[in-house]
């Protein structure tokens, strides 16, 4: 627990904390970053099941790889808002919910994502199949729920 109170007392953790610009900033950060990494997973998930059949796969694919930068700009953000409230947080149940829900979702998309590859390099273009379905679900139940628990963390 020392080194979690070390990490809150750093730099970073005092500029997110304390100054007029650095929680606002890494906040901002974070929100764009969701909505880039999710909006874009969950518009893939939702092309599994058969939502925005004239996009094609390819197109989304490609996309997905601008997801992967929103993923490292909320990693880098949450990461900062995270050192300014880390001995609280580290004991918020919410909060390691999220953080089980963004690894697990985080997984789920690059698993999505070799699928899919998968299906290109052999030639199939049966993308619908039941464990691609199973996989997009949980990648928007994960997001949905971390979601949900990353706003529960503010306010309970």
């Amino acid at each position: 627990m020392a080194f979690i109170a070390w990490i809150e007392e750093t730099w970073l953790g005092e500029v997110v904390r304390a100054s007029a610009y650095g929680y606002p900033l890494m906040i901002t950060l974070h929100s764009l970053g969701l909505a880039v990494m999710v909006g874009l997973s969950v518009i893939l998930s939702l092309r599994v099941f058969g939502f925005f059949s004239t996009i094609p796969y390819s197109s989304l694919e490609r996309l997905l790889k601008i997801a992967w930068i929103g993923f490292i700009i909320n990693l880098i953000s949450g990461f900062s808002l995270y050192v300014a409230n880390a001995t609280g947080l580290i004991v918020d149940p919410y909060f390691l919910i999220k953080m089980g829900m963004v690894i697990l979702g985080a997984i789920l998309v690059g698993t999505m994502q070799s699928m899919i590859n998968t299906a290109f390099a052999t030639g199939s273009q049966e993308m619908a199949n039941m464990n691609l379905k199973i996989v997009a679900g949980a990648v928007i139940f994960c997001w949905t729920a971390a979601m949900v628990t990353g706003r529960l963390i503010a306010y309970l």
